[in-house]
């Protein structure tokens, strides 16, 4: 069992074996809460690599770290094979003659021109002197033998790590990676064939990330990446960036691996007067904490109010000479966003009227905006007083956050791998995939889970929503025999 989930994680994954083109295929069911697992009942010791569909296979490339932690000279890469991403066999060892090193992140691609596989691989004669290398075979089970060992891109300097490829509809390829210096990151693309890189870069896009992923839906070029995780149990992001050319600028949309901040759920619970409270701390540069709320769906109009708990003023103790009784009353003012891709504001009808009863003020307010489902409320600098107490909101609020503008807490407990392109019977669907590092009962890191989302969805301006904690789900697979990318 993942030991550190406060839920069972439980994932259905439906595919086939291969069958005539076009034609859907039979379902089959897939837990997380298990090993993949391979013909002959061994745990798939497969870790930071990828799954790709080569002819009438699926082929997954991995770092196999056995009993170790990971950090050792013995990671070697394994190859494995499926019919339908269920029932895996073991192929063997990927890379033939490697030298001493510490390995990590094998990605395969397929070059049509040479009709070659050729594999990138991340290697440190010792840690953390990092290189490329890439190697080539005739058949994608291998072994991939050494083209070479020192591959140079655009900041070989700063030392190279984590990276992903992409191969475009036109063939171009694509490889995207962070520099040990700084983990910053960025596209550069490949030669022709795929065996070193013409140093073409787009320049940096973000910094202190790694396991970076790229693909394209619908002419938008996607790279999923985030903070440095290093085999972390907690898992990582998945902040989203796009664009419409690999080397251009890329924008940051937002983030599908993390929360828009932590539940506050003493916030809708119904209970209004309490000195159970939540506050909206002050912030170094004199801003506040965010209260973010989640409107019940299918309303519109929705009203807002809140119930402010004034307990936060100092009394006077000694002051004999203070005429004051206390410090006053003060109610807060607030700035109202609803959020469309991004934050924007949000009209109050009032003036967001207040009265007053003993310990708290109530606040009424009510937006006019049609649809939203999202509001950010945050108090205004002036407010003389560091914490704004709160004990409920209302009304038509489904979740209540506390955010201090920073990523939220992580929805899937896993370090991004790969965002895998499948056919199905609906055309082709991007998974999810990481590895849940911690996860194994036994201990063994080669033992621990890997996480495979259903199909990421869309919305109308291309921007992904946010993954979920699923319980099953029904993926048919097509004919394999036409994806080599």
């Amino acid at each position: 069992m993942l030991r550190y989930l406060p839920l069972l994680l439980c994932l259905s994954l439906c595919t086939c074996a291969p069958a005539p083109e076009n034609s859907p295929g039979k379902s089959v069911t897939l837990s997380n809460l298990e090993p993949r697992r391979t013909t002959d009942g061994k745990i798939v010791d497969a870790h930071d690599g990828r799954i790709i569909q080569f002819g009438e296979f699926f082929y997954w490339y991995g770092t196999q770290y056995g009993t170790t932690n990971g950090f050792t000279k013995a990671n070697e890469y394994h190859v494995y094979r499926s019919p339908d991403m269920v029932n895996w066999e073991h192929i063997g060892a990927a890379l033939a003659e490697a030298p001493a090193g510490v390995y990590y992140r094998p990605h395969v691609i397929f070059n049509e021109a040479s009709g070659k596989y050729v594999l990138w691989y991340n290697w440190y004669p010792e840690l953390w002197d990092g290189h490329f290398g890439v190697a080539v075979s005739d058949t994608p089970e291998g072994p991939f033998r050494i083209v070479s060992s020192d591959v140079a891109v655009a900041h070989s300097e700063l030392g190279v790590g984590d990276f992903g490829l992409f191969v475009d509809e036109d063939r171009t390829a694509y490889i995207s990676y962070n520099t040990i210096n700084g983990h910053r990151v960025s596209v550069e693309k490949l030669t022709p064939d795929y065996l070193g890189s013409t140093k073409e870069n787009g320049g940096y896009i973000a910094q202190y990330c790694e396991a970076g992923s790229m693909f394209k839906r619908n002419d938008i070029y996607y790279l999923l990446t985030d903070y440095t995780c290093c085999f972390c149990n907690q898992g990582a992001g998945a902040r989203v960036y796009m664009t419409d050319n690999p080397l251009g600028q890329w924008t940051l949309t937002n983030n599908i691996n993390r929360r828009p901040g932590w539940r506050e759920t003493e916030l809708t619970d119904g209970v209004t007067f309490t000195t159970e409270y939540v506050a909206l701390k002050r912030k170094p540069d004199s801003t506040f904490q965010h209260l973010i709320l989640d409107m019940k769906p299918g309303r519109s109009g929705n009203g807002i109010k809140l119930w402010v708990f004034t307990g936060n003023r100092q009394g006077q103790c000694g002051e004999v000479d203070n005429p004051r009784v206390h410090e006053r009353i003060l109610r807060p003012s607030f700035t109202f966003e609803y959020y469309d891709h991004g934050w924007k504001p949000l009209s109050i009808n009032d003036a967001f009227a207040s009265d007053q009863n003993m310990l708290q003020i109530i606040g009424h307010g009510l937006n006019n905006s049609e649809g939203v489902t999202r509001v950010r409320i945050t108090p205004q600098t002036d407010y003389p007083y560091d914490e704004v107490r709160l004990t409920e909101v209302s009304d038509n609020v489904e979740e209540a956050w506390v955010s201090d503008g920073q990523p939220g807490p992580i929805i899937i407990p896993a370090q991004q791998t790969y965002v895998m392109d499948i056919q199905t019977a609906s055309g082709t669907e991007f998974l999810w995939m990481g590895d849940l590092w911690g996860s194994a009962s036994d201990n063994v890191k080669g033992h621990d889970y890997q996480y495979w989302s259903s199909p990421l969805r869309f919305d109308a301006q291309g921007w992904i929503e946010p993954l979920e904690l699923e319980g099953e789900v029904v993926l048919p697979l097509l004919s394999t025999g036409a994806t080599d990318r």
